[in-house]
């Protein structure tokens, strides 16, 4: 599921960069706070399918077409998923430093 929301984050982000649609546009449309915009690109939420149907509507494509994008042109920062043989070893990874980062955060 991890591995799912994820790859949903990252084609929301491709969508967006796309579009031309700022972090800030993209939270008011949804009605989201930049930590939740943060949570969905960064894959750490489920996204209803309510929701997941606004978010296509926005970018003018079909649910699935955002879940199961590929895209030619992979956001910078997310270059790293081409360097492992395995995915479930990123994944692990992944959720290591989620896990970090939120006890930091409660620290």
């Amino acid at each position: 599921m991890t591995n799912v929301g994820r790859k949903l984050g990252a084609n929301i982000r491709i969508c967006m960069q796309e579009a031309g649609i700022s972090l800030d546009s993209f939270a008011r449309y949804l009605g989201y706070s930049m930590k939740d915009v943060w949570n969905v690109i960064e894959g750490k939420v489920i996204i209803p399918p309510v929701e997941l149907e606004k978010i296509a509507n926005l970018f003018e494509i079909t649910k699935n077409e955002l879940l199961n994008r590929e895209s030619d042109s992979p956001i910078p920062d997310l270059q790293y998923r081409k360097e492992f043989s395995n995915p479930d070893n990123l994944d692990r990874i992944l959720d290591l430093m989620d896990e970090y980062v939120e006890l930091r955060d409660v620290l």
